[in-house]
Parts: C-alpha cells; structure tokens; sequence
C-alpha cells in the first residue's frame, strides 16, 4: 500500500498542476469572474452586454476576454453583428456553475 505523501507528491507534481494554475490565475481576477459568471448565467452575452453590465470600458472588457481566449476558457461566435461568448473549458465551466449555484443557494434574489 502505498504511503499518503507518496500518492500527493505523484498526483501534484508541478507539470500535472500546472494548467490548473494557469486557468485559476486567469480566472482569479475579479472582473474576469464577473465575466465568466456573466456569461454563463446570459443566454446570448456579447462584448457590449458585458461591459454595459461590469460598468467597465469596452476595451478593458475586450482585454480580459483575449486572457480568458488565450488561455482556452472561453470562445466566441460571430452571429450577424454580435460576437457572443461561450465558455468552452469544461473544468472553469463546472466551476463558475458551482459558484453560481452557490449564490443562488445563500441569497437567490442576486441573480434575478
């Protein structure tokens, strides 16, 4: 059988954890959260609904979503004169679905 602190430094070697970092650190900023849990919880979210949401200028908006692109978490489609966004890592979607699970549970007028 093998020994506690043998399974955890196997299992949480540097290059194994690695890509969860890069993920968290790139989610880890609040108007990036805000984001994600934008658009998650908006059926067709597009630049301009996110930044008229965050109260942010567009393109501080539009640098956040190229960190989020840049590291797989989200894509975006062109439809007609909208680019909406979608999340497309499933770990980061699971995760702001809990968080907004979460939410909903302690104080669910927050997300009407």
């Amino acid at each position: 059988m093998k020994d506690m602190k043998d399974v955890v430094a196997s299992a949480c070697r540097e290059e194994l954890l690695e890509p969860f970092s890069a993920k968290f650190k790139a989610v880890g900023h609040p108007v990036r959260l805000k984001i994600l849990c934008l658009i998650e919880h908006e059926a067709v979210p597009c630049v301009g609904d996110l930044w008229r949401c965050l109260n942010q200028p567009q393109p501080v908006i539009s640098q956040h979503l190229a960190i989020l692109k840049k590291t797989g978490i989200v894509s975006s489609e062109v439809h007609k004169t909208r680019r909406v966004y979608y999340i497309i890592d499933p770990f980061i979607k699971e995760l702001v679905h809990s968080i907004l699970c979460k939410i909903t549970e302690e104080s669910p007028e927050s997300l009407n």
